[in-house]
């Protein structure tokens, strides 16, 4: 048997992050913000800012 992230409805996951909001979170990480601050600041859910932040750790962005 398989298992499937986010296959369930309810754990909708938008992966799509406009300029202004990578900006944004490269400033809350470099000041120290965590995930969950950083998800509540910029109003998505911690699951996407995880993501996004495992993104830029893979390409070897400066975060």
């Amino acid at each position: 048997m398989n298992y499937y992230l986010f296959e369930d409805d309810k754990h909708r996951v938008n992966m799509i992050f406009q300029e202004s909001e990578l900006e944004a979170f490269v400033w809350y990480w470099k000041e120290g913000y965590d995930i969950t601050k950083i998800a509540k600041e910029m109003k998505r859910k911690p699951i996407e800012v995880l993501l996004l932040a495992l993104d830029r750790a893979e390409r070897k962005d400066k975060a």
